[in-house]
């Protein structure tokens, strides 16, 4: 038979199944790649997903992070004799932790041989240390494709993978789905964002790990969802901006080019002297590489909201992502926003910035500009006048505390050793207190753009 004929057959049977009227629509929709944004991520319903890591593996998972921290899953002290991985001042946890497979289970559907590994900074290593099984964690549905050819290119519902996040610092599990969704109205790129119950199992049976924040991934199908555009180059950054360093842009895509020209430029550009000499030069050239105006509307939400957690604080918790040669900054771990004041004496950041030094160009090259500055303070204007209304912030605090309320009363709700939530009385009670500190900011924001 020719190579021709071959083919030919081929193409007849994957025609033949793609139009298999006996193939459960349901069955094809949860391993499809076509992204089902309404189903993974709904906004009024909360779904349940069932994790089965198995003893063995969650062994596997203990040897490994007793080798990046020197601690035992429970344990404030370090192992005698164990030096942990050498970590940089950002890490509390050196290094991404190992993948291991799990099944997953949504429904009486089941995906298997799914990459499970734990994430996180801050949260995991809290959560390690004191043994909460609440732990930070994400599923990559092919991570084992290359060892087990079923499981090739397996996505749920069209995601390769979901980021889970414990709801750590957050008593509300509003905060960053809420954040997202301001962005979005904002005109910012920003993750889908839902709230799922999460069964694990370690190897002791299956555990009600409470309510997780699902989150998307940025270099899947964010850009293309959002601005139906196809993302280029994207970038999980761990840098200020005053100069380029490789190790501190590392690329979620295209990772085989090694191509940064598009970040290189930027911070060439940003820290070129002609924004002293030639301003009208240095605007044109940064509105080139960079949406300048995207992030100038970013600094509006995050700065109105409050956020202790980000870049001018700390250099990481944001993407770069590359649509039509231009650079987007998409903020990102949004789960201590909503606050003033946070961990290792840090603020978040005032309305009109001056605290923030030549340290962080990102911004303070821009404010220094008075025609960004007033961009940004009409940016501010525009979000209290229609997202950031406490009118209808109220109401969506009442709907969304209805819809979580059932997970904290009741017979199964969630407790430690497996929720951050010592009391889940402190749940409404965090709400409470959420709206009392919008109707703050939003008396704030009236005076700042008033003066």
């Amino acid at each position: 038979m020719t190579m021709r004929n071959l083919v030919i057959i081929g193409i007849s049977i994957l025609f033949i199944f793609s139009c298999d009227k006996n193939i459960d629509p349901n069955v094809q929709a949860a391993f499809g790649t076509n992204p089902k944004y309404s189903w993974v991520f709904p906004e009024e319903e909360i779904r349940i997903i069932r994790i089965k890591v198995g003893a063995e593996n969650w062994e596997k998972i203990q040897r490994d992070m007793e080798m990046r921290t020197a601690r035992k899953f429970g344990s404030q002290m370090a192992i005698p004799g164990v030096t942990p991985l050498q970590a940089t001042n950002l890490d509390a946890v050196p290094g991404d932790p190992i993948y291991v497979m799990a099944d997953v289970q949504q429904g009486q559907t089941i995906w298997k041989k799914v990459g499970f590994r734990l994430k996180g900074n801050a949260s995991l290593s809290s959560s390690w240390r004191s043994g909460i099984y609440k732990l930070p964690f994400k599923l990559q549905f092919d991570e084992f494709e290359d060892e087990h050819k079923e499981v090739k290119n397996q996505r749920f519902y069209g995601f390769r993978e979901l980021s889970f996040s414990p709801s750590f610092g957050d008593n509300t599990f509003m905060k960053e789905k809420l954040l997202t969704s301001l962005f979005r109205k904002n005109d910012v790129l920003a993750c889908k964002v839902a709230n799922y119950r999460v069964y694990v199992d370690f190897g002791q049976g299956s555990k009600y790990c409470g309510v997780y924040q699902v989150i998307e991934a940025v270099a899947e199908h964010l850009v293309q969802n959002q601005t139906g555009k196809i993302a280029g180059n994207v970038y999980k950054p761990e840098s200020s901006f005053q100069n380029f360093n490789l190790t501190l842009f590392e690329k979620q895509n295209n990772k085989l080019q090694a191509d940064y020209t598009d970040v290189k430029q930027l911070i060439s550009i940003l820290n070129n002297p002609n924004r002293l000499t030639n301003r009208l030069q240095w605007k044109k050239n940064l509105e080139s590489i960079f949406d300048v105006k995207g992030f100038l509307r970013y600094l509006a939400v995050n700065n109105t909201v409050g956020n202790w957690d980000g870049y001018g604080q700390i250099t990481h918790n944001y993407f770069l992502a590359n649509i039509d040669g231009k650079l987007n900054y998409i903020p990102y771990d949004l789960n201590l926003s909503f606050q003033m004041k946070g961990g290792n004496n840090r603020t978040a950041l005032t309305f009109d910035m001056k605290e923030v030094g030549n340290q962080w160009p990102l911004i303070r090259f821009l404010i220094d500009d008075p025609e960004y500055y007033t961009f940004y303070r009409t940016a501010v204007k525009n979000f209290i006048n229609t997202s950031f209304n406490p009118q209808i912030l109220s109401e969506y605090l009442k709907k969304h505390k209805a819809i979580l309320e059932p997970n904290f009363i009741g017979s199964e709700v969630e407790k430690p050793p497996y929720s951050h939530l010592s009391n889940s009385a402190n749940f409404s009670k965090s709400i409470t207190d959420l709206e009392k500190y919008i109707n703050e900011r939003y008396s704030a924001a009236l005076v700042f753009i008033k003066n």
